[in-house]
C-alpha cells in the first residue's frame, strides 16, 4: 500500500528530529521553502496560494480525519482492516428528524478518500478532480471477477451488469457531464471494480448522474499537483520559493552576526500569526512593523 512507503519515508525524517515538534518543523518548513502553501490569496486573480483562512481549515481537516475520537477516523483509507463485500444496515428511526448524510456514509464500505469531491453511496461511489472522474462499484461475491460482469461504458452512460443475468444490474445510469470514453481504464481489486477517466471538458460536476441529488460544490476541495499547474504559475510558485529560500539564507546570517536582534526577530515571527494579531494569515513582512 501507498502509506507503508510514506511511512518508511516520514520515519526517517521522525527518527532524525527526534519528537513531534521536530518533525513537524520538518514538514512545515518543507512546505514554506517549497510549495505555496504560506502564501495568502490577495485576490480571485491570484492564481496560487490559498484564500485566507482556507489554510486552517486544510489541517483541521486532515487532524480530524486521524482523530480516534471522530466518526471520520472509523472510515480511514488507511486502515489495515478488510473491506467487507456487504454492510449490515443499523437504522435508527426518528420522528423528528431525517436521516442525517453521516449516517448514509457510516453504513458505507468506502473511506472518505474513495469520494472525494464526489459522494458514496451503498454499492458505488465517485471522486473527482478537475480533469478526472472514478468511480468504485462493490461488487457481489458471485461478480468478482471480469468473466462474469459486462461493463458498457460510453460518452455519457455507465451501466454494470451480471453477464449471467442481464436482470442484475449494479449500477446504471446517465452521466451529468461527457466523457472520453474510448481512454476510460477499470481494473478489479478486493471485490471492488475501478472506473477511471478523463473528463471531456474541465470543470467540477455537481453529481456523478443526471438522476442523483447535488452535491455541495462549496467544499471541493480544489487543490491541485504543481505539476498540473500552468507553467506560468510554476514559474511564479519557483520565483517565491527561490526567495523564501534567500530570506531563509539571510536570516541565518542575521542570527550568527546578532543573536538578540535574531531572538526579537523570532518573537516577533510568532506574535504575527497569533490570535488576534491584524496581520495574522499575511506573508511575514517584520518591515512595517515600528520596533521601539
Amino acid at each position: 500500500m501507498e502509506f507503508h512507503r510514506n511511512d518508511a519515508m516520514l520515519m526517517e525524517i521522525l527518527q532524525d528530529r527526534k519528537t513531534i515538534v521536530g518533525f513537524l518543523d520538518s514538514i512545515f518548513g518543507f512546505l514554506r521553502r517549497n510549495t505555496d502553501f504560506y502564501h495568502t490569496k490577495k485576490d480571485e486573480a491570484d492564481k496560487i496560494g490559498f484564500p485566507k483562512g482556507m489554510r486552517d481549515q486544510i489541517l483541521y481537516g486532515a487532524m480530524q480525519r486521524y482523530d480516534p475520537d471522530c466518526a471520520l477516523q472509523a472510515m480511514n483509507d488507511e486502515s489495515e482492516m478488510p473491506v467487507p463485500p456487504a454492510v449490515q444496515e443499523i437504522i435508527v428511526e426518528s420522528s423528528d428528524a431525517p436521516k442525517s448524510e453521516a449516517a448514509t456514509l457510516l453504513k458505507s464500505a468506502f473511506s472518505p478518500i474513495d469520494y472525494k469531491n464526489g459522494a458514496a453511496f451503498a454499492s458505488h461511489c465517485w471522486s473527482q478532480t478537475l480533469k478526472d472522474l472514478e468511480v468504485q462499484v462493490l461488487l457481489p461475491e458471485e461478480l468478482k471477477t471480469s468473466k462474469n460482469l459486462n461493463i458498457e461504458i460510453r460518452a455519457q452512460s455507465l451501466r454494470v451488469s451480471s453477464k449471467q443475468n442481464a436482470g442484475h444490474v449494479l449500477i446504471e445510469g446517465n452521466l451529468s457531464q461527457r466523457i472520453k470514453h474510448n481512454e476510460a481504464l477499470w481494473t478489479i481489486d478486493h471485490n471492488m471494480l475501478h472506473i477511471s477517466c478523463d473528463k471531456s471538458k474541465e470543470l467540477w460536476w455537481d453529481r456523478l448522474f443526471e438522476a442523483d441529488a447535488e452535491i455541495d460544490t462549496k467544499k471541493i476541495d480544489c487543490e491541485r499537483y504543481i505539476d498540473e499547474l500552468p507553467d506560468d504559475t510554476q514559474a511564479t510558485i519557483q520565483k517565491l520559493r527561490v526567495q523564501q529560500l534567500e530570506a531563509d539564507k539571510r536570516q541565518s546570517q542575521l542570527q550568527a552576526a546578532n543573536p538578540e536582534q535574531a531572538k526579537t526577530m523570532e518573537r516577533l515571527r510568532v506574535a504575527w500569526d497569533a490570535e488576534g494579531s491584524p496581520f495574522k494569515g499575511q506573508p511575514f513582512d517584520p518591515s512595517i512593523v515600528r520596533m521601539s
